[in-house]
């Protein structure tokens, strides 16, 4: 039977939240899809609980042991049915309205491939400020993740045209993906939140930090070979604190380093038209107004 979204849910060891996160798909307001459940390898329970739903809309797959997100992930695009794919965490709530939404935002936007949203971050009491638009996210992109990955709904037609699927890049394979879809289409955040992003010492940017952080490295260097540009070391450096707001404005010599590879990346992309320069320099002094307001 085919259906308009395939929710795709992996789970690993998510037994304290897996029931909270399908109750709130399963009172979604739109009701047109599926819920690919796959339990893989989880040692807790997790398992156990999604099969009690006994829900219709529920496929449920089981891996004996842990494959990785990476593999779970591809076999989730594999076997989706639906004219969407919606993400979904097993540790992270739904607003009742997201499909909905996201649903109507895809049939009047043909062009956008991926569109995220805005999330409550659980446990810090904050609210995303996510880029709304294309060249805002692809400019983003230099610096960090722009899409929050259980947000997004992708177009599976998209995916399959291209050949799209998720490459192993350890604990950052949603930064990476977004690139690559980037080139082939049109990317987007809507501006409301739908989605509740649990914060809790057993997540993987919790578990795992220093190899996101190498993972994320190796996919903002290649976006920077892209204009040209093998940063040294000190330059990179510089580029973590336009990624992470901390650039000393205040001090002489680190804001002069700090303009200079500014003006070295609007240069490099003056020469290999990668970006739209006007939104690239937009963002690149978003990064200094930050710094200074974080200062």
């Amino acid at each position: 039977m085919l259906v308009k979204v395939s929710v795709l849910l992996p789970a690993y060891n998510t037994s304290n939240y897996i029931e909270e996160a399908i109750h709130s798909l399963l009172q979604q307001t739109y009701q047109d899809f599926e819920i690919i459940a796959i339990d893989d390898g989880s040692t807790d329970g997790t398992l156990d609980k999604i099969r009690a739903f006994g829900d219709s809309r529920i496929r449920v797959v089981t891996h004996p042991v842990n494959r990785g997100l990476v593999n779970t992930l591809n076999e989730g695009l594999t076997l989706s049915r639906g004219e969407y794919i919606a993400r979904m965490d097993g540790d992270d709530i739904c607003m009742p309205q997201r499909l909905e939404r996201q649903v109507a935002f895809m049939d009047a936007n043909p062009h956008i491939g991926a569109a995220g949203s805005q999330a409550v971050l659980l446990g810090l009491d904050q609210v995303t400020d996510k880029p709304l638009h294309h060249e805002e996210i692809r400019c983003w992109q230099l610096f960090h993740c722009t899409l929050i990955h259980p947000t997004v709904i992708l177009r599976r037609s998209v995916l399959e045209a291209n050949g799209i699927q998720y490459l192993f890049y350890p604990h950052a394979e949603d930064y990476e993906i977004w690139n690559r879809l980037a080139d082939v289409t049109g990317l987007a955040n809507l501006p409301e939140v739908l989605l509740y992003y649990r914060q809790h010492p057993g997540q993987v940017s919790n578990q795992y930090q220093g190899l996101q952080a190498q993972t994320a490295e190796l996919i903002r260097r290649k976006q920077l070979r892209r204009l040209g540009l093998e940063p040294s070391y000190e330059e990179y450096q510089i580029h973590l604190d336009f990624c992470h707001y901390r650039i000393k404005v205040h001090d002489y010599t680190a804001y002069s380093k700090a303009f200079a590879w500014a003006q070295k990346i609007i240069q490099a992309n003056a020469e290999r038209h990668q970006y739209d320069p006007e939104t690239l320099s937009m963002v690149l002094s978003r990064c200094f107004k930050m710094s200074e307001a974080f200062s």
